[in-house]
């Protein structure tokens, strides 16, 4: 009996502890309410969607703050867009930081998340800042007014070279653009592929271009080509030569037959039954084609490899992807959904992410996946760098991929893709301006 009136008393005093953290979470956006609307990218039935669940249900529970949580998929931010003008606005979002910026963020009209930041995940002591690997969000693109808060992570995806650590045709991964070649150069002669690619995934086989263009021309190289509207940006040496290199790989046949008529995920799967030594690929690729991997297959993830003498060890970038929260500056409840932010990424909940949807997560604290901590390893002790950095979704469909497919499937020139992709950058440009 002494001991449950123990038990008690420390639950009533853990209770009120969690509570008071939630009520000091800002005095603005309808503070007092009890009701929280939050669209979510996930389905209801995946991972992420019932970790989400369970910490909704404690939430409640712990503060009395109703979620009414609409599990929208992938096209959240195509049904949020036109709720922007009207006032009937979500007070909580979630999506990839590429996703959100053209849609929520360049207009403005996404709330500062600073304060959340600089208090404490409900229940824990300092800084949520200080809980966090907040370099992953040096490459976010900034809110008019300057800021890059607008978004908290809670998942971080990363891109690397991915293959089959049982492969017993490789002895190590390539650490450099020349090693790559040698490797596939002597899978060839096995008659085996080198590299798998689902060709009708732009921003999958654009990366192939994007990596080989930071690691030749440094940072920035791709970004003014992509955002300066002038189209010089696509007259750079490093462009030109990241095309070059992108050539070879389809001059050579290094590339697994049928990857410029494969249809997502046909040549990732093939990749996983072994058909091909390598897949440039995210941190999700493990998951995706597990059911389909060859007994024994054991997932490795390599840093893209160099492709020029790098001394100062400032070309070694990792192409990163938040996921998290932002908050439309209109929600009428929104220090109620600050409230569900802090609540969420305190560690005993945001581990879920980690145990239960297999990714990882931003803070250092939680243990990756097994499968992933190599992947970890790596943006932890390198710089992140925005995937394809300040591209949207339409300019990559009707700019990038017309351009570039031409040169992954090997019907253009890396002179003829530079200037095809020049005419229809410009193009873009002045219709958007």
């Amino acid at each position: 009996m002494q001991h449950t009136g123990l038990r008690t008393v420390a639950a009533a005093a853990a209770a009120a502890a969690v509570l008071t953290s939630l009520t000091g979470c800002g005095s603005d956006g309808g503070s007092g309410s009890k009701n929280l609307t939050y669209w979510s990218m996930w389905t209801e039935n995946e991972p992420q969607a019932a970790v989400l669940k369970s910490a909704i249900k404690d939430f409640t529970k712990d503060t009395g703050v109703k979620v009414d949580v609409q599990w929208q998929g992938r096209t959240v931010m195509e049904k949020l867009a036109p709720t922007l003008t009207t006032g009937k606005v979500p007070d909580l979002v979630d999506q990839s930081d590429d996703k959100l910026y053209p849609t929520l963020v360049r207009s403005g009209r996404a709330k500062d998340l600073s304060g959340v930041f600089d208090r404490p995940a409900t229940g824990e002591k300092g800084k949520l800042s200080s809980k966090l690997k907040m370099s992953y969000m040096d490459y976010l693109r900034k809110q008019p007014d300057g800021g890059r808060k607008w978004l908290v992570p809670y998942e971080v995806t990363a891109v690397n070279l991915w293959y089959d650590g049982a492969d017993k045709d490789m002895k190590a991964p390539p650490k450099t653009w020349d090693e790559l070649l040698d490797v596939c150069a002597e899978l060839k002669k096995k008659d085996r592929a080198c590299i798998s690619a689902d060709g009708d995934q732009p921003v999958y086989i654009g990366w192939w271009l994007d990596y080989l263009a930071d690691r030749i021309g440094g940072d920035g190289v791709m970004k003014k080509a992509i955002t300066d509207d002038s189209g010089k940006g696509w007259d750079d040496p490093a462009v030109k030569e990241a095309a070059e290199k992108v050539r070879e790989l389809v001059d050579k046949g290094y590339l697994l037959k049928g990857y410029d008529a494969s249809k997502y995920p046909e040549q990732q799967n093939r990749w996983s039954e072994g058909k091909a030594a390598f897949n440039l690929n995210g941190s999700w690729l493990p998951t995706e084609t597990g059911k389909f991997a060859r007994k024994g297959f054991d997932p490795k993830a390599a840093p893209f490899p160099s492709a020029v003498a790098d001394k100062g060890g400032k070309r070694n970038a990792t192409d990163v992807r938040l996921f998290g929260f932002a908050v439309p500056k209109q929600a009428k409840n929104s220090a109620a959904a600050e409230k569900f932010i802090s609540y969420f990424l305190a560690k005993k909940r945001l581990s879920g992410i980690a145990s239960k949807a297999g990714n990882i997560t931003p803070r250092p604290d939680i243990e990756a996946p097994a499968i992933l901590k190599d992947v970890k390893e790596q943006m932890e002790s390198t710089p992140s760098r925005e995937q394809m950095p300040g591209s949207v979704t339409d300019w990559t469909d009707k700019v990038f991929y017309p351009a570039y497919k031409e040169l992954f499937f090997g019907k253009a020139s890396p002179d003829q893709f530079v200037a095809k992709i020049k005419k229809l950058h410009t193009a873009y440009a002045k219709a958007h301006r």
